[in-house]
């Protein structure tokens, strides 16, 4: 049977109602705007007409097809490319960012929940913009949630078939109208835990505007504060540690999530061996960073613990806040937090980074191969979450590894072209390919991405993108295959 071609004028109306959709989102700082007199609302309301307006064209459309696959794909990866650009229409028309090029880098690590910034002086900017560039976050956290959950399985990219054994609990298939369910309660508890992270950060003592610009950013696992020095302004361990523990449920699977929510039963988190394995890691990670801060004399042990618990889940989940500056820590402990930021959360959350089911595949996948090399004739099968892993879901892990890795080099090398040193160049790639933020030295807790240059800016937003779509599937689009019947 053969396959239609991509209709072009289907994934435009699919495309331009998203966005609308999406782009009412503006609509929240320009309320905030409006109400508080800061004179920035029409900032806000410009972009969203211009997405309206194209809206009003679509919604005339009639079609008749279902989306196919491919389409699917070109459609989200149209929106993760364009809605930066809208969003970047705030900052641009505001004046806060007039180089567009910065502005659509700020977008995109907002959107792709990096939290990586060219802003030298945040608590500079007008309230309703730091509001947008909070509401950033929330939409990217939520919207790749869902695009996690419903289309990367059916994509099987870099081995994403795996979550076909946990989403098959919720949704027997994809596009079916389960996955409204689903994307429902998901869509309650997302919102449930910012509403819950606020409370307890106002309780703490913080803002309530600083709370929910904070809790935005926490669970979407962004990393975007309205302070310079982010969390480590308020001096606050209570905050500290509310933030960390929602920095975790922002990167643990929110299909167990959706679970534990129809099952009433916390245990669903500890029977994931992928969430088992992201606790340990976090475990051992804040017991070395405690012990070698203590030792090396750099903070009293209360201190050692409290600033490694914060900065260890941070780096783990891939959030991007800071809680002090961190950047002449010893070089095992920096080491140990750029480790974690390029292994990154668990699948179908809000985090970035290569994924912890991607890094058990690939131990035991190593582990079978050293147990062939003593016993040729031997035969293993690799097995996660109790279902056998088939050898083209294999082959796309160690692809997706190799190409995560591959992008990680060649960016970090073309960022050392114009004299930045190796660690800053380094670390700003994994950065954000592993949509984390904060990287060393330059861009590190107290710097940030402004002394790049623009094509740099631009190739980093590329990376981030990059990153947050799984590779593949923003690879896939610019395939000459891709294109044909």
């Amino acid at each position: 049977m053969k396959v239609r071609s991509i209709d072009i004028v289907l994934v435009f109306k699919v495309v331009v109602s998203i966005l609308f959709f999406m782009s009412i989102s503006l609509l929240i700082p320009a309320t905030y705007s409006f109400f508080t007199k800061d004179g920035q609302v029409m900032d806000f309301i410009y972009p969203f007409l211009l997405v309206a307006s194209l809206y009003l064209i679509a919604y005339q459309i009639e079609v008749k097809d279902d989306l196919t696959l491919k389409e699917a794909i070109l459609s989200i990866c149209l929106i993760w490319l364009i809605f930066p650009a809208i969003s970047a229409f705030a900052y641009w028309i505001n004046g806060a960012i007039p180089d567009f090029i910065e502005a659509y880098f700020e977008s995109v690590s907002g959107f792709t929940t990096t939290g990586a910034s060219i802003l030298t002086n945040v608590e500079g900017l007008p309230k309703s913009l730091l509001l947008w560039r909070s509401t950033t976050n929330w939409v990217g956290g939520l919207g790749f949630v869902v695009f996690a959950i419903a289309l990367l399985p059916a994509l099987g990219t870099g081995g994403m078939q795996m979550m076909k054994f946990e989403a098959s609990k919720a949704v027997e298939e994809k596009f079916k109208p389960k996955v409204k369910e689903v994307a429902r309660i998901i869509f309650i508890i997302y919102n449930g835990l910012i509403l819950a992270e606020i409370l307890l950060l106002v309780v703490g003592g913080m803002p309530l505007f600083d709370a929910v610009n904070h809790a935005f950013c926490t669970i979407a696992t962004g990393g975007f504060s309205v302070k310079n020095n982010s969390i480590g302004s308020y001096n606050n361990v209570f905050i500290e540690m509310v933030v960390a523990l929602f920095m975790i449920f922002g990167s643990v699977n929110f299909l167990n999530w959706y679970h534990m929510y129809k099952s009433r039963n916390w245990k669903v988190f500890f029977k994931s061996e992928e969430n088992r394995l992201y606790f340990i890691i976090l475990g051992i990670a804040i017991f070395l960073c405690t012990f070698i801060l203590t030792v090396d004399g750099v903070y009293n042990p209360f201190q050692a613990l409290r600033y490694s618990i914060f900065q260890v889940i941070n780096s783990a989940s891939t959030t991007g806040f800071s809680s002090t500056d961190y950047t002449y820590w010893p070089s095992f402990v920096l080491a140990i937090l750029i480790i974690l930021e390029f292994l990154g959360g668990v699948s179908g959350s809000t985090a970035g980074g290569l994924k912890q089911f991607r890094l058990v595949a690939l131990g035991k996948s190593i582990y079978g191969e050293m147990k062939k090399t003593a016993h040729p004739k031997l035969v293993y099968r690799i097995k996660l979450e109790g279902k056998t892993l088939d050898f083209s879901a294999l082959n796309a892990i160690w692809a997706f590894g190799a190409a995560y890795t591959f992008i990680v080099v060649i960016v970090g090398i073309l960022l050392c072209l114009t004299g930045t040193d190796l660690v800053t160049a380094f670390s700003s790639s994994i950065a954000c390919a592993s949509c984390s933020g904060p990287g060393l030295l330059k861009t590190g807790p107290a710097g940030n991405y402004h002394f790049f240059a623009d094509w740099q800016k631009f190739l980093l937003s590329i990376e981030m993108l990059l990153g947050r779509l799984e590779i593949f599937a923003l690879f896939a689009i610019f395939m000459p295959s891709f294109w044909r019947d």
